[in-house]
């Protein structure tokens, strides 16, 4: 049985589940308050004090969606506490068995208690580490029953009619049923005016021409108006607000799934449309005439679809290496069949930027590449420079002492709060902060005497890739080798051109390309117009 050190450093975390919020809302009180007088009571009988409180205020299903619960780890790891106090072992986490073994090293590595009102484990005691791991484990497995009870609980609100939504689409506000659990929709009279309007403008028309999401997004942007959250319409919007059935009193569920994969050793999460989503019949007023409703659903079913391979295939070069001076957004392709030719144009309405072919602007980006070759050529390194297994020994080196600087300079701060708390005495004050100087003083001094090392220009490994590009780039099998070539070099492209060319113009007049090469993470980026 581990035993308390009186003059060692403890923590608190505290986190609300989901339980608690269901049990605040029957007014059972505020739950982190209940718990933290809990653990005060709890380190006042032990004889200690909590240096510190990690207070958890999001919900996450796993310890990558809570901040709180990383920073406490990231403590323990780095030898800031001698004990943590938790309400129960499962307040840490209840994620899978990649997670629970986190916890669980961590604790265990750096001989850390976990101090509960039941029980103080050591992880590093045989026993207390199994029953640390089966509390673990149980958590999980309530943790999975509680969610699909609050499933099945969703499904059956939606089923009933209710409003299953955060918040409400456009044209309504959200309002709670009277005399029963769950939230219905109530109609906003002059935003229902607008949806009304856009479904009429998108099947009839206006002023008798077809118009499409684009067009009527333009048409509210210029009458001054904007989403509930404050931002422009854009066509998007105005695509999904025509499918939605909740305009016609209906209420949808589980339109989307969400899924997992390993990617890269990560666990990855992704929400596809679900091919059969709920749809009830609402509590709340519909807004659209139902036979104008599947009307306009009826166009959405007209319109022609890409083939699936020709939306997987990449014909952009430029694809998420161009970006637009004025706004920010990445560059698109968009063809021009008249013309014979694709050209590069920034997505945002009403957005200065001119666009310019494809070509030209390949021939401007190879250009600047065959001007690196020789620039980059004949930047020299200093005579005496390190060999490249000296500068990834140079380089590990100053990542890991930068690295205990941070851990040290937490331990400073915290030493400072842990005086005002009265934890610490004057004398004992001094002395760590003593240490804690001098060994921040000694690690600087060690990475000033790295940094002063001669270093060669980064550029110029880059010119064996250059020359290659330039060589392989004409012959290239499509757009999405051409694409593999060019970020194999650059980093990403600023272009600007706020002037359209005319008939006496050349095709490059008014363009500006700002190239940022490839380097490596350490070392600044250089620009080359």
């Amino acid at each position: 049985m581990s035993s308390i050190k009186p003059d060692g450093l403890y923590c608190a975390y505290l986190r609300k589940s989901r339980r608690d919020e269901e049990m605040e809302a029957l007014g059972q009180g505020e739950t982190l308050a209940r718990h933290e007088k809990q653990l005060a009571g709890l380190a006042a009988r032990l004889g200690i004090a909590i240096g510190h409180t990690y207070r958890e205020i999001v919900s996450g299903d796993t310890i990558a969606e809570r901040p709180q619960v990383r920073q406490l780890l990231s403590d323990v790891g780095a030898g800031l506490w001698d004990g943590v106090l938790v309400v129960d072992v499962d307040r840490l986490g209840r994620g899978d068995s990649i997670d629970q073994g986190v916890i669980m090293q961590t604790f265990m590595y750096a001989g850390v208690l976990l101090i509960t009102p039941d029980k103080i484990y050591d992880p590093a005691n045989d026993s207390d580490g199994e029953f640390f791991e089966m509390k673990l484990f149980f958590a999980r497995r309530e943790y999975k029953a509680i969610t699909k009870r609050m499933q099945r609980g969703r499904l059956a609100s939606a089923m009933d009619g209710c409003y299953m939504g955060s918040r409400p689409v456009y044209g309504y506000e959200r309002v709670k049923l009277e005399g029963r659990k769950g939230w219905s929709l109530r109609v906003v009279p002059e935003k229902a005016e607008i949806v009304r309007s856009v479904f009429a403008w998108y099947a009839d028309g206006i002023d008798g021409q077809e118009v499409g999401a684009a067009v009527i997004a333009d048409r509210l942007n210029q009458m001054g108006l904007r989403t509930d959250l404050g931002h422009r319409f854009e066509p998007s919007y105005i695509r999904k607000m025509l499918q939605n059935p909740v305009y016609i009193g209906k209420v949808q569920w589980n339109q989307r799934v969400t899924k997992y994969r390993i990617q890269d050793g990560q666990r990855v999460k992704s929400r596809p449309k679900y091919e059969n989503p709920v749809l009830a019949d609402g509590f709340h007023e519909g807004i659209v005439d139902p036979a104008l409703f599947a009307r306009v659903q009826s166009m959405f079913a007209g319109h022609a679809k890409r083939p699936k391979n020709l939306m997987l295939q990449q014909v952009n070069p430029f694809a998420g290496l161009m970006v637009c001076s004025c706004c920010g957004r990445h560059m698109q392709r968009k063809p021009d069949p008249l013309r014979g030719g694709d050209f590069l144009y920034c997505p945002t309405q009403h957005c200065p930027t001119c666009s310019t072919y494809i070509s030209v602007v390949e021939d401007a980006v190879l250009s600047v590449l065959a001007r690196w070759a020789v620039e980059f050529d004949g930047a020299q390194a200093p005579a005496d420079s390190p060999s490249a297994p000296e500068i990834a020994a140079a380089r590990a080196a100053a990542a890991q002492l930068s690295e205990q600087r941070a851990t040290l300079e937490t331990q400073m701060k915290r030493l400072y709060d842990l005086l005002e708390q009265g934890v610490y005495s004057v004398d004992v004050f001094r002395d760590r902060r003593d240490d804690l100087t001098a060994r921040i003083g000694a690690i600087d001094e060690n990475l000033a005497a790295l940094s002063r090392a001669p270093r060669p220009d980064p550029r110029v490994a880059l010119v064996p890739q250059i020359r290659t590009v330039l060589a392989a780039y004409a012959g290239a099998a499509d757009a999405a080798e051409k694409n593999r070539l060019l970020r194999s070099v650059i980093d990403h492209i600023v272009y600007a051109k706020t002037q359209r060319c005319y008939r006496n113009s050349a095709p490059a007049d008014h363009l500006s390309l700002q190239i940022f090469p490839r380097l490596p993470d350490d070392h600044d980026h250089f620009c080359t117009d």
